[in-house]
């Protein structure tokens, strides 16, 4: 008789011992669950999973790397209720990623035995009794597995690329996630440049792997100008960022790359109506090295032709990247990346941005730590259509190519001390440098700077990251030097409530930014400004896997040379639950007040939104089968009009003597996304996605205006709607 069989996967977690260091110590399964051999199931099978364990001892991601079903859908159900004892650093709980294997072998058939006496017969109405499942309980052998500390900043939202595929009106892409976070106002809705704390899109910064480009998305609600299998995390910085990054003064936007994989093959596609793109990664020299290309193309005309047939929107992007494993650990790798957008309305070019990135690299593991140097090669030509005051053309535009070397190193130097420090220099060469109505002749800049910051934990308890940078500037032929000091802590009240607080001063020159289009010009843009950041905030674990922040923050920007500003203050909700949960999804509230000052005047600045919420949410649906949305709302912006009367009343006409200020009406926006997913032997898999950014057609509110014949009556954007169908999937 065939018997009904159930096996444990075993597993143990030991360090690495290239990573292992006194400080951190890996997390230890507490719970002795097996793990059950799917019933449909045949013969044997192993999966490859990557966790991460939270400060608290619970799976908050998981990722399958390798296996394929059923094998690994029961292995991550199993696995997403395993408990550990939480890994830590210097004694204090912090959360670490792991590497797992998980394997599976089929029951050996019952060997023959002698027939046992026959039974007698069932009582009357008796139930039949029951399959029985027999479990084993004798582990398989243990599996080395790699322990990688999660890389926590008190003053950072960090997003694991395997959440951000999931938030709907993104597309599956890991960057989109931002615009759900605290603190982030889109300039408008559908286009991808933010407010962040009230900081304007030109004072945001972005990083790929530590290098700076101009801009992360393709035009509209493009995607980012990085593949998506390339994208390892995601970190928002809204404010007091590390001293790592520099030379912005608002906030950051930073990006980090998968480690190279050299034990397989591994290839990723996807197409929808508006862009294709595809990935590839092979190692080589008996897995020594590895080599990626990517690239992503767009066809935009045939979605925007139908909703908005003003409007031509094209763009790509690539990278490719070649690393190698030389003498000991140390590792040499090239990466080449760049990306071109262009848009244009009734045929005038309104936009266009294209950049390429050439970064050699070369890596030198220390007994804990890693010391980076690195040179980087690259080109920018951007243009942007501006307005001005009387609605007269205006561009801005810089053009030419650049070059940078860097030095990062970081090191733990006692139990208690981790010192991050590193230094650059770099030279661009601007061809085309134009604002509005200044036009700068071509001219050559000079910048370096360096910066050094301390993790140090002198309580188990108490975080504390003193940091500071120095930079200076050859810019415009003006010199400048800019002296940046930063301080972040977290103090752990209990096990469940920790204190973070942030302070920080940042600098930026008028030639580190991308304009925004139809912009008005703002005299701060084209002066050098300095900000100064603060923020309070309390982080709570709740109960089912939940967390929750709420963070007040202050910010002040100030350009001397024009006697203009800004200062912004709020307060900020973000309530989350990770996505590999069957019900996820996360809740951002933020409540603030921007205000823009030149000379002696302050007004309300015409970016501000008093009110901004994100809910978000997705469900699993098993088999397969995913769903989400999101909805978002905005309070209306402010506004300003001339009319020649106070009331702006219709049927009067004459000189528009009368400024009157307002706000427009609230705007909300719905996205919804639905996926299914097949899986296949050997890890591959492919799925289909519909997906559709403000799916209600709802048209924003950007501006207001008057006639004798309507009085005082708003402006709207004609509605951003993109619908789309994909397929994607993974070899």
């Amino acid at each position: 008789m065939k018997r009904f069989a159930v096996l444990a996967a075993g597993l143990s977690l030991c360090a690495d011992p290239a990573l292992a260091s006194p400080t951190l110590v890996p997390p230890r399964r507490t719970d002795t669950a097996p793990v059950p051999y799917p019933p449909d199931a045949h013969g044997d099978a192993s999966v490859a999973l990557t966790l991460v364990v939270d400060e608290g001892g619970a799976v908050a991601d998981i990722r399958v790397t390798r296996g394929g079903p059923p094998f690994a859908e029961a292995a991550v159900a199993a696995v997403r209720t395993w408990h550990f004892e939480p890994a830590t650093k210097d004694d204090v709980p912090t959360a670490a990623r792991i590497t797992a294997l998980v394997e599976f072998h089929a029951p050996e058939p019952p060997k023959e035995s002698p027939a046992p006496p026959l039974p007698s017969p069932p009582a009357p109405n008796a139930p039949s009794p029951a399959p029985r499942a027999d479990a084993s309980s004798a582990p398989t052998e243990p599996e080395t597995v790699s322990v990688h500390g999660e890389r926590e900043e008190p003053n950072t939202i960090h997003i694991p690329r395997t959440e951000t595929r999931f938030v709907p009106g993104g597309f599956g892409d890991p960057f989109h996630v931002v615009e759900a976070l605290p603190g982030m106002a889109p300039w408008l809705s559908g286009l991808p440049y933010y407010y962040v704390r009230g900081a304007p899109p030109e004072n945001v910064g972005y990083a790929i792997d530590g290098i700076r480009v101009p801009l992360l998305f393709h035009s509209g609600a493009g995607p980012s100008m990085i593949a998506p299998a390339l994208v390892d995390s995601v970190d928002l910085y809204p404010g007091a960022y590390p001293a790592r990054y520099g030379r912005f003064a608002g906030a950051i936007i930073a990006g980090e790359t998968t480690p190279p994989v050299t034990d397989r093959t591994r290839a990723e596609f996807g197409a929808r109506v508006f862009d294709a793109n595809a990935f590839a990664e092979t190692p080589y020299d008996i897995g020594r090295g590895s080599v990626v290309a990517a690239a992503r193309y767009g066809y935009t005309d045939l979605v925007i032709g139908l909703v908005a047939p003003k409007y031509r929107v094209g763009y790509w992007d690539y990278q490719a990247s070649a690393s190698h494993t030389t003498w000991g650990h140390d590792t040499v790798a090239i990466f080449a990346f760049g990306a071109h957008d262009e848009l244009t309305y009734l045929g005038q070019p309104t936009f266009h941005v294209e950049y390429h990135r050439v970064d050699l690299r070369y890596d030198h593991p220390l007994d804990d730590g890693n010391l980076r140097v690195a040179a980087t090669l690259g080109s920018d030509d951007t243009f942007t259509a501006l307005q001005t005051s009387t609605g007269a053309g205006a561009s801005a535009a810089l053009r030419g190519p650049s070059g940078r070397v860097r030095a990062e190193l970081e090191e733990h130097v006692s139990r208690t001390v981790r010192v991050r420090a590193g230094g650059d220099l770099g030279v661009a060469q601007f061809n085309v440098d134009n604002y509005g109505d200044v036009i700068h002749a071509a001219h050559t800049d000079f910048e370096g700077g360096a910066y050094a910051d301390a993790v140090w934990r002198p309580l188990r308890t108490l975080e504390i990251v003193p940091g500071f940078r120095a930079d200076a500037y050859r810019a415009r032929g003006r010199t400048a030097f800019a002296a940046q000091p930063r301080l972040a802590t977290k103090l752990r009240i209990s096990q469940d409530i920790s204190w973070v607080s942030a302070l920080g001063v940042a600098h930026q020159e008028p030639t580190e930014e991308v304009f925004v289009p139809a912009k008005l010009p703002d005299p701060v843009d084209e002066a050098p400004r300095d900000s100064y950041q603060a923020s309070e905030g309390v982080e709570v674990r709740l109960p089912s896997k939940m967390r929750a922040r709420v963070t007040g923050f202050a910010s002040r920007l100030v350009a001397p040379s024009v006697s203009g500003g800004q200062h912004t203050e709020g307060a900020e909700l973000f309530l989350h639950r990770a996505f590999t949960e069957r019900l996820g999804g996360f809740v951002s509230y933020t409540l603030s007040r921007s205000d823009s000052t030149l000379g002696s005047a302050t007004s309300r600045s015409l970016w501000d939104r008093t009110h901004l919420l994100s809910v978000v949410l997705g469900y699993d649906l098993g088999s397969g089968w995913r769903i989400g949305g999101r909805f978002f709302i905005e309070s209306g912006r402010s506004y300003t009009v001339n009319c020649p009367r106070p009331d702006c009343a219709a049927a009067h006409t004459g000189a528009p003597t009368y400024a009157v200020v307002g706000t427009l009406p609230a705007f909300f926006r719905v996205d919804a996304r639905i996926e299914k997913r097949w899986a296949f032997s050997g890890g591959r898999w492919i799925g289909a996605t519909f997906e559709c950014f403000n799916a209600l057609g709802k048209a924003e509110p950007i501006g207001a205006g008057y006639s004798p014949v309507a009085g005082l009556t708003p402006r709207t954007q004609a509605p951003i709607i993109f619908p789309s169908f994909g397929v994607e999937g993974a070899l």
